[in-house]
């Protein structure tokens, strides 16, 4: 799935949002606080929505530029990207990008299926998320 919105706030608000989000996780997880500039290739274990535990590594990072991530469990293996181009001094186009790889031939049918019928509902739910923080700029 991909999606993109263009969002009326800077590059690195929108980015130390996501960030911060990622770092109380990390604290929730470990009981370690640690710095945004600390987090690039970082790994930990987590659970996840479903309450299946994972295992979450930061695999690039830079800021109000790009941060990816990919969370591993034991049937499937999601990557997510969000991606920043500054268009002026408050504007910003948000890019995000989610792959999902199964492990097993009925995972994936399960998420092939998922993805026809609901990428549009996460799509929709992101941006309003992220309009969300637009408002609180």
């Amino acid at each position: 799935m991909k999606t993109s919105i263009k969002l009326n706030v800077s590059a690195q608000y929108i980015f130390e949002r996501l960030v911060d989000s990622r770092i109380y996780d990390i604290f929730e997880a470990t009981g370690r606080f640690m710095a945004a500039d600390e987090l690039a290739g970082f790994a930990y274990s987590s659970v996840n929505d479903e309450g299946e535990s994972c295992q979450i590594q930061i695999t690039k990072l830079i800021s109000a530029v790009s941060y990816h991530f990919q969370v591993e469990t034991k049937d499937e293996i999601v990557s997510k990207a969000y991606d920043l181009k500054k268009l002026a001094a408050d504007q910003v186009e948000v890019s995000y990008t989610q792959k999902v790889k199964a492990k097993n031939l009925l995972v994936a049918l399960k998420n092939k299926t998922n993805s026809i019928l609901f990428d549009w509902l996460l799509a929709n739910n992101f941006k309003k998320i992220l309009k969300q923080l637009e408002i609180g700029y």
